[in-house]
């Protein structure tokens, strides 16, 4: 996804939520920083590992985009990688496509643009859907885990949404499909709460205030 411009209502550009986030969450840095040295201790090229592990995922997550836009895929693009493919298509014909018939599953928005004037930062979830009659927040991720960050984000985006639609909040919390990077195999979570990882990043906000108050110090 390009980088999007967030702009408050006077004008003034405002970070979005994966940005305030990755500048100041401190603890989700040290097991990447791990992965990428063991990888180089063991003569890998951490870049070329991810870009490799990711393929399987990386075509499901393109067919569920797919689906979600009503679009027909074209997996010509992957006729290099056949068993990828074959993995990728089987978890989503066996998987996303029941999960998403037995809850009513439907998509109303995609990638919205959303700008919080009260905390001032941008948010664009995946996507707004109904689940089971009920409005929720949807995301799919291509990774190896689920981890706190993942959460803070879909709290940013549940708040930003509820800001900007008070008549129509989001009431089913928030839907994640993780989609493992090398079989394609998905794992579905639901977070029905989201005050906790909405506390975390009320504390992330004030931690980038208080480092732009620093800056001007020194």
């Amino acid at each position: 996804m390009p980088t999007i411009s967030y702009k408050l209502s006077n004008g003034q550009r405002i970070q979005g939520t994966t940005t305030k986030i990755s500048d100041n969450l401190g603890w989700n840095k040290k097991p990447l920083q791990h992965w990428a040295w063991k990888q180089g201790m063991d003569g890998k090229n951490y870049w070329e590992t991810t870009q490799k592990a990711a393929d399987a995922g990386t075509i499901a997550h393109y067919l569920i985009e797919c689906d979600l836009r009503k679009l027909k895929p074209d997996l010509k693009q992957y006729k290099g990688m056949p068993d990828l493919v074959e993995m990728a298509v089987f978890a989503f014909e066996q998987s996303y496509l029941p999960w998403k018939n037995m809850v009513k599953f439907k998509a109303l928005e995609m990638e919205i643009h959303l700008v919080s004037e009260l905390y001032e930062y941008g948010a664009t979830p995946d996507c707004i859907a109904s689940v089971n009659d009920r409005l929720a927040l949807f995301d799919w991720k291509t990774s190896g885990g689920v981890y706190p960050e993942m959460v803070i984000q879909m709290a940013a985006y549940k708040n930003a949404w509820d800001e900007t639609h008070p008549t129509t909040p989001i009431t089913d919390g928030a839907y994640m499909l993780r989609i493992n990077k090398e079989t394609a195999a998905f794992h579905f979570h639901h977070w029905l709460d989201l005050s906790k990882p909405w506390e975390a990043f009320l504390c992330l906000l004030k931690l980038s205030n208080l480092k732009d108050d620093l800056k001007r110090m020194v």
